[in-house]
C-alpha cells in the first residue's frame, strides 16, 4: 500500500512534494491518505482539498503545508487506539410512520429486505441495538414485542434515535435509505471511539454517585450506568463517535480513541506558527468557499465534541495564535470549555482565544479577526501528566506572577476549592484516600493534609468520605488566576502522639484523644484498659497480655488456696 496520494480533479496547479503521489484520475492503487473519496484509501482527508483550493499561501508554502497535513493524518492513524468490531445484521426492517410509505417499502423489498409498517400510535416503546431491536406494539387491549434489525422512522421521537439501527427518514430519499441499509447488512464493521481508565473514573467503584457526566451527555445509549455495581457499561455499536463524553470527563478517564491525548499533543506541536481552523468531520468543508488568508491551516478532527479545555489550550500555546472552531454543533461541554479558556486568555492578553464560527459567514469574519498573540506561545511536556495537570501547567505559565482574578466555570467543566476545619479534623486521611486525581495528599514530613485546587475536579467524594461532621467543605467557585492556585497548600495538620510506654509516635494527637474521650468513660473502672488508649499497638498488646497473665496467676493461686482449705 502506498502512503499518500493527491488527486487533482479540479485543476489546482498544486505542486506536491515527492512523498505525495500526484494523479489526475483515479487508479487501482490502495493508499493510506487521500484528498479524494474517489481514490481507494484508508483515510479520506477533505481538509487537504479545502486548503489546496482556498489557501492564499504561496506555492512553496502550500507544498510544505500539504506535506504537513498528510503527515498529521498518518500520525493520528498510527497512534489510534480504536478496536475493530463486526456484527452480522439481518434484513428485517420495521417502518414507523403515519404517512403512506408503500413506494419506499416496495423499493426496499426489491433488494431482499423484509419490511413491516406501523403507525406511531401502534408503537409503545423500542430499545436494543442494530440487529437486535425490540419494539413493543399495541393491539387493542393487548401488547406484544417484535424484533427487527432496523427501524426506519418518519418524525421520530427523541428517545428512538438513541438506539443504533434507528434512523430518521424524513429527509432521506429511497436511494439514501437503501444505501444506509446495504452498508450495514449483512455484516456491519465498526470501531470503538473511546478508551476508558476505570482507575481514575469518578463513578467506578464508589460508594455513592459523584460523577456520571459521560452518561448524561451521551446522545445515545452507548454509555450506561450499572448503579448496583457502580460500573459503566459501554456499547460501542451505539456510539456516534462525537466524543462528548471525553470533553466532560473531569479526570481524563475517557480519551478519544481515534485521536488520543498524546497524539494530539504531538500533532499540536506540528502547528507551531500556524493559525488554526478546527474542522470537525460533520462540516462539509469540501464545499466550503471561504478563502483562507496566508498562514491559516485546517486542523481536522473526527468527533465534533471531544475537545476539552486542555485540548484547546494546548493548541493555542503550541501554535501561538488564536483558534477558529468551525462547527454548527456546539455541545454544553464544548461551550463551557471554550468560555473557560477564553476567560483566561482575555484576563492575560485582552484578546479572544477561540473564535466560534457556526457557518461560512461567521467563518469569514473569524478568519479576518484571528491572529497571533504576543506571549502566548509555550511548549510544554505533557507525557505522563493527567488531563487537569496538563491544563494547570499551561495556565500557570500564562498567569506567571500576576493576579488576574477568577474565571467562572460551569456545570460540565467545574473547578473550585476544598476547605477543612482544623479543629475537628483528626487527619484520618479518608479524604486523601477518596481523591483519585491527587488533589488531596498526605505530607508525612509535616504530618499534614495538602490540597492543590488546580487539579481538583470538585467531585465531592472527599466531603462524603470524611468521618467527622462538618469538617470538609467543597465550594465550586471557578478557576483562580493567581500563582497560589497551582501550588499545594496546607489545609490541616496535627502533632504526632507519643506512646506513654515506649515513646514511639504512632498516631495523630487528635485521633488518639478522640478515641480516648469516647472509650475512657466506659473503662473508668479499669485503669489498665484506660492506659492502653494512649499506647502504640505493640505496647497495647504487651500490657494486655501481661495483665492477662497476672489475672491467670491470681486465678490459679485462688483455686489452689480453695483446694488446700478443702483438705
Amino acid at each position: 500500500m502506498r502512503e499518500f496520494v493527491f488527486l487533482d480533479d479540479f485543476d489546482s496547479k498544486i505542486i506536491t512534494p515527492d512523498e505525495i503521489e500526484f494523479i489526475t484520475k483515479p487508479n487501482d492503487e490502495q493508499y493510506l491518505v487521500s484528498n479524494s473519496n474517489r481514490v481507494r484509501s484508508e483515510i479520506f482527508a477533505p481538509e487537504i482539498n479545502f486548503y489546496a483550493k482556498m489557501s492564499q499561501d504561496d506555492t512553496l508554502t502550500k507544498s510544505k503545508n500539504l506535506s504537513l497535513l498528510y503527515e498529521v493524518r498518518a500520525r493520528v492513524f498510527d497512534t489510534a487506539r480504536d478496536i475493530d468490531y463486526q456484527k452480522e445484521i439481518g434484513n428485517n426492517v420495521l417502518i414507523i410512520s403515519d404517512s403512506d410509505e408503500s413506494d419506499t417499502i416496495e423499493f426496499i423489498k426489491q433488494y431482499n429486505f423484509k419490511v413491516v409498517a406501523l403507525s406511531h400510535a401502534e408503537v409503545k416503546f423500542l430499545y436494543g441495538e442494530m440487529g437486535d431491536l425490540f419494539v413493543t406494539i399495541l393491539r387493542e387491549n393487548d401488547e406484544f414485542e417484535v424484533e427487527a434489525d432496523f427501524v426506519l422512522v418518519r418524525e421520530a421521537k427523541e428517545y428512538m434515535l438513541r438506539q443504533s439501527g434507528v434512523v430518521e427518514i424524513s429527509r432521506m430519499t429511497d436511494d439514501e435509505i437503501l444505501d444506509y441499509l446495504q452498508k450495514r447488512s449483512p455484516l456491519y464493521k465498526y470501531k470503538s471511539a473511546i478508551t476508558y481508565d476505570s482507575t481514575i473514573c469518578q463513578y467506578h467503584g464508589r460508594r455513592s454517585e459523584h460523577c456520571a457526566k459521560c452518561v448524561e451527555i451521551c446522545p445515545t445509549v452507548a454509555i450506561l450506568k450499572d448503579d448496583e455495581k457502580k460500573e459503566l457499561v459501554f456499547n460501542h455499536i451505539d456510539c456516534h463517535e462525537c466524543g462528548g463524553c471525553v470533553a466532560v470527563c473531569p479526570s481524563g478517564a475517557m480519551d478519544y480513541a481515534k485521536f488520543p491525548r498524546d497524539a494530539f499533543y504531538d500533532v499540536a506541536k506540528m502547528y507551531k506558527d500556524k493559525k488554526i481552523v478546527i474542522t470537525p468531520r460533520i462540516m462539509d468543508i469540501d464545499r466550503c468557499d471561504a478563502i483562507l488568508p496566508k498562514g491559516f491551516l485546517p486542523f481536522a478532527i473526527e468527533g465534533e465534541k471531544f475537545l476539552s479545555e486542555t485540548h484547546y489550550l494546548t493548541l493555542l500555546q503550541e501554535s501561538g495564535a488564536s483558534l477558529i472552531y468551525y462547527s454548527d454543533v456546539l455541545s454544553p461541554g464544548t461551550m463551557e470549555a471554550i468560555e473557560l479558556v477564553n476567560g483566561i486568555i482575555k484576563a492575560k492578553f485582552d484578546k479572544v482565544g477561540i473564535y466560534v464560527a457556526t457557518d461560512e459567514i461567521e467563518l469569514r469574519q473569524a478568519l479576518k479577526n484571528s491572529d497571533f498573540i504576543d506571549g502566548l506561545y509555550y511548549t510544554a511536556q505533557e507525557n505522563t501528566l493527567a488531563k487537569r495537570e496538563i491544563f494547570a501547567k499551561r495556565v500557570k505559565h500564562i498567569v506567571g506572577d500576576d493576579d488576574l482574578g477568577v474565571v467562572k466555570s460551569g456545570e460540565w467543566v467545574r473547578y473550585g476549592q476544598v476547605y477543612i476545619n482544623q479543629d475537628s479534623c483528626t487527619l484520618c486521611l479518608s479524604c486523601v484516600g477518596a481523591c483519585n486525581v491527587g488533589a488531596l495528599v498526605a505530607d508525612e514530613i509535616t504530618n499534614s493534609i495538602k490540597f492543590n485546587p488546580s487539579i481538583c475536579t470538585t467531585c465531592g467524594y472527599c466531603e462524603m468520605s470524611c468521618a467527622e461532621k462538618d469538617t470538609i467543605k467543597l465550594e465550586r467557585s471557578g478557576y483562580e488566576l493567581r500563582p497560589s492556585y497551582f501550588e499545594f497548600k496546607e489545609l490541616a495538620r496535627d502533632s504526632l502522639f507519643a506512646c506513654i510506654e515506649c515513646g514511639k509516635e504512632f498516631a495523630t494527637s487528635k485521633s488518639v484523644m478522640k478515641i480516648a474521650q469516647m472509650l475512657a468513660p466506659l473503662w473508668s473502672n479499669d485503669p489498665i484498659k484506660a492506659k492502653t488508649l494512649y499506647c502504640c499497638g505493640d505496647c497495647k498488646a504487651k500490657i494486655m497480655i501481661k495483665e492477662q497473665i497476672k489475672d491467670d496467676l491470681a486465678l490459679r493461686k485462688s483455686i489452689e488456696d480453695e483446694v488446700k482449705n478443702a483438705r
